[in-house]
């Protein structure tokens, strides 16, 4: 077996590792059982559901021993919409943290009444990046504050230049897509929406390669996804 064969090997087995890591977690957060869309929810279930799932959460990172000793963060690199971002030197690497300030604390989701994803759907959404797009995103730990806890991720820092719209519909569309609106798109038999894909949210390497780093993927089902179709300028409204 040669060096590049062996190499590949302890990446797949990385990402396998990473995936599964972040699977878990959402799975024990929401409780069990398979995930499933929540865009009908009302603002007191919704509420209700992420306080609840904040309480397992942490209770998974005490038993998987991913919950930070300290509550302090690094200074941040820079600030989004809903992360806090830190690069780390050692491990080439950006970290990401959740913002309990924007949203829910835990991400965007689009909503028939409400927006703002619960900490099992944030952790789902990256889960579902790294198996659509092969990435390396990972669980690092959870930060707790007074009770709420920011979930604390990794990625790969990656060079290259920011891709065109154009090549983003052609990535998405070979994945079997539908584009609804700039920078959305739509398996209906997957149940999945990918939404907030513009260029500014991936990177395009020399290779030509695109690694979308920040694309918000949400399960809607189809009756969601049908309106969706017919009113797609309520999409780019979750931010």
């Amino acid at each position: 077996m040669g060096i590049n064969a062996t190499s590949n090997d302890i990446r797949t087995a990385a990402l396998a590792d990473a995936c599964r890591t972040l699977e878990s977690a959402a799975d024990f957060t929401r409780g069990g059982g398979a995930p499933a869309a929540g865009h009908d929810a009302d603002h007191a279930s919704r509420s209700k559901r992420v306080e609840e799932e904040q309480r397992r959460i942490i209770q998974w990172a005490k038993e998987n021993g991913k919950l930070s000793r300290s509550r302090r963060l690094p200074p941040a690199f820079a600030h989004g919409g809903e992360h806090d971002v830190f690069f780390q030197k050692r491990t080439h690497r950006y970290l990401k943290a959740t913002r309990l300030d924007r949203q829910r604390g835990y991400g965007i989701a689009l909503g028939s009444v409400t927006h703002g994803a619960t900490p099992s759907e944030y952790l789902d959404r990256l889960a579902l990046q790294n198996r659509i797009f092969h990435d390396d995103i990972r669980l690092e730990r959870l930060v707790e504050n007074d009770g709420r806890p920011i979930i604390l991720t990794s990625q790969p820092a990656i060079k290259g230049k920011e891709p065109t719209q154009a090549a983003l519909d052609e990535l998405m569309s070979g994945k079997g897509y539908e584009n609804l609106t700039e920078g959305a798109y739509y398996d209906e038999r997957a149940g999945l929406l990918v939404f907030d894909l513009f260029p500014r949210n991936a990177i395009q390497a020399a290779d030509g390669h695109i690694y979308p780093i920040d694309p918000v993927i949400q399960r809607i089902a189809s009756d969601f996804g049908q309106f969706l179709r017919q009113h797609p300028e309520t999409i780019n409204l979750a931010h």
